[in-house]
């Protein structure tokens, strides 16, 4: 193809995708896709590989036509993009992850001393408190051989396979800020505790709507442009202003697979053990040193509509067990029940 050619192809489908780009609802994914956009373009600039080239092209057309859908509020395309700008999949997802699997931890030893290949994947404590609560097993379930054990080498490509695969599927948690503002858009501050919306009176000119719903059929009448225009591959549906509701939908499912990570009260004994320790012996690990802390993993309380909870397990902290056992005897409090028993264990 002639380089002049090319050139205005993809001139075009990148003015194309900035263009769709700045009409998407969303803030926080105007500017990931737009970023994002010129960060693909700019890798490829000077691509010389002709078939790497085609299959570009045919990628950005599939962005753009993934673009368009959203914009005209496909589900499915809008679930998409907006999982791509808030990590729920792609490069952000693994950018948000690298500061929990970073996070310092002790290394696990080799399952066969002198064999660092053999050695288990290191999990630190918020990877591993996050990996509990989104998967079944955190470890597998090892076979059992009849008539000899189990090869060292296969039982740590076992640990690994499972450790890689359920690091596909595991959700990071957003920073505050990002919280706070996918809560006010899923309906913190327009929706009460009960979920019913504080809707304002607004005016409508109802002999306006009526004029554009009764339409006078004449099938002698030439057809409006707008009719004679064949609708694109992309849409099956013209494009409309959705519903604040149908918006607060929306973030409301995204916040489902937005975990929420909070620190903890450190034991107090295990940090008074870890004085004596250290009076003891000198440590050289940085590792030995690192206070220990308890994570938890909650939801949004405007997650997929919810509403706030009246009590959580911090309100029910310097309480007497008995009483607040005796107020949770509800079927529907068996989860609070088990989580303020697990809070409450001796450490």
């Amino acid at each position: 193809m002639d380089k002049v050619i090319r050139r205005q192809q993809v001139l075009s489908l990148y003015r194309n995708i900035l263009k769709e780009s700045s009409k998407f609802f969303d803030d926080n994914a105007k500017i990931f896709l737009k970023n994002r956009t010129k960060k693909r373009f700019k890798e490829y600039k000077n691509e010389t590989d002709e078939t790497r080239i085609l299959n570009k092209l045919a990628d950005a057309r599939q962005a753009l036509s993934r673009l368009k859908r959203a914009n005209v509020f496909d589900i499915k395309s809008v679930t998409r993009v907006l999982e791509l700008t808030y990590g729920r999949r792609g490069p952000m997802r693994h950018q948000m992850l690298k500061p929990i699997i970073n996070e310092p931890s002790e290394a696990p030893k080799p399952i066969v001393r002198g064999f660092p290949r053999t050695a288990p994947p290191r999990m630190s404590p918020p990877l591993q408190t996050l990996l509990s609560s989104q998967t079944k097993n955190l470890y597998p379930t090892l076979p059992v051989p009849k008539h000899k054990p189990l090869y060292p080498s296969r039982k740590a490509n076992l640990l690994w396979r499972h450790y890689s695969k359920i690091m596909k599927t595991v959700m990071p948690p957003v920073d505050n800020i990002t919280l706070d503002q996918l809560e006010i858009n899923a309906g913190k501050g327009t929706l009460t505790g009960k979920g019913i919306a504080n809707r304002s009176m607004s005016l409508r000119n109802h002999n306006l709507d009526r004029q554009n719903n009764l339409k006078i059929q004449n099938t002698d009448a030439p057809k409006s442009p707008r009719d004679l225009v064949k609708e694109g591959p992309y849409c099956t549906a013209r494009p409309h202003n959705p519903r604040p509701r149908f918006i607060r939908r929306l973030y409301q499912r995204l916040l489902t697979k937005i975990p929420i990570m909070e620190v903890g009260s450190e034991s107090t004994h295990l940090l008074i053990s870890g004085l004596n320790t250290l009076k003891n012996k000198n440590h050289n690990s940085s590792t030995d040193i690192l206070p220990k802390k308890r994570y938890i993993i909650t939801k949004s309380p405007w997650a997929n509509g919810r509403p706030l909870p009246l009590v959580n397990h911090i309100d029910w902290q310097g309480l007497d067990p008995l009483e607040v056992a005796k107020l949770i005897d509800d079927k529907k409090t068996q989860k609070l029940k088990k989580s303020y028993a697990e809070d409450n264990l001796p450490i």
